[in-house]
């Protein structure tokens, strides 16, 4: 399992949205940990073709973020909504 580290940007803009929103951010954060590399309907991820690192999508919601395979870390580089993040 994957450790999930969240950049400061990050967390100031999950503790800006409303509960119902942080628990879904929470519930797909749980199943990343898991696979930070799905290919399955429950998660939607992609590559990034200009950038290191992948593109976590959660409604409006999108999150950057890298993983380092040596020590098992997934870090969440930003997240933001969908217009302003790119």
């Amino acid at each position: 399992m994957y450790k999930i580290i969240l950049h400061k940007k990050v967390i100031k803009f999950i503790n800006s949205r409303n509960p119902k929103d942080k628990q879904k951010i929470k519930e797909k954060f749980e199943l990343l940990q898991n696979n930070p590399y799905p290919s399955n309907y429950n998660i939607d991820v992609k590559k990034m073709r200009n950038a290191n690192g992948f593109r976590l999508r959660i409604s409006d919601y999108r999150f950057l973020y890298d993983v380092v395979e040596d020590e098992l870390i997934i870090y969440m580089e930003n997240g933001d909504n969908r217009g302003d993040i790119y």
